[in-house]
């Protein structure tokens, strides 16, 4: 069995694994986080559970949302979502996973969601998978990574 996973890399993002054939969802959970502090990171452990029981071999591409700078946000906020995007990225070269990295706006295009409001990505995989578990406000995230995959598998 062939998988395609998406994730959004954020402190409140998401994994998605789906396979390849049956477009059906595997897998799916928020970003693994842990205390820091008064704030939280990204737990290495925790992505590394989450990926550690998929191979090269069962891979079919990871499709990891590919964000920058964005104006107005604080030096310490990106590099505090520098360091989320590193750990992701580094537990997809760990594991020598094949990466593809995608802009929101492609993704995005891709569901039909570009100038939609972010709640909006929710209806979207609620429409595609009436299962998939983004019902509440806080699985943005999740919902998310979910069309980020599915931007990979209609690629």
């Amino acid at each position: 069995m062939k998988i395609i996973i998406g994730i959004d890399p954020g402190l409140s993002g998401g994994i998605a694994v789906l396979e390849s054939t049956s477009k059906r969802i595997i897998k799916l959970v928020d970003m693994p986080v842990s205390p820091d502090g008064k704030k939280q990171k990204v737990n290495g452990y925790g992505l590394m559970d989450i990926f550690g029981g998929y191979t090269r071999n069962d891979v079919e591409m990871v499709y990891l949302e590919k964000v920058g700078a964005m104006p107005g946000q604080g030096v310490v906020s990106m590099f505090n979502f520098g360091r989320s995007y590193g750990a992701v990225e580094s537990a997809v070269s760990l594991l020598g996973l094949p990466v593809t990295y995608v802009t929101p706006q492609s993704w995005k295009r891709r569901a039909g969601l570009i100038g939609a409001h972010k709640d909006a990505s929710r209806g979207k995989v609620l429409d595609l998978y009436p299962d998939a578990d983004v019902h509440r406000k806080k699985d943005n995230g999740r919902a998310d990574a979910v069309l980020i995959a599915r931007y990979g598998e209609l690629a």
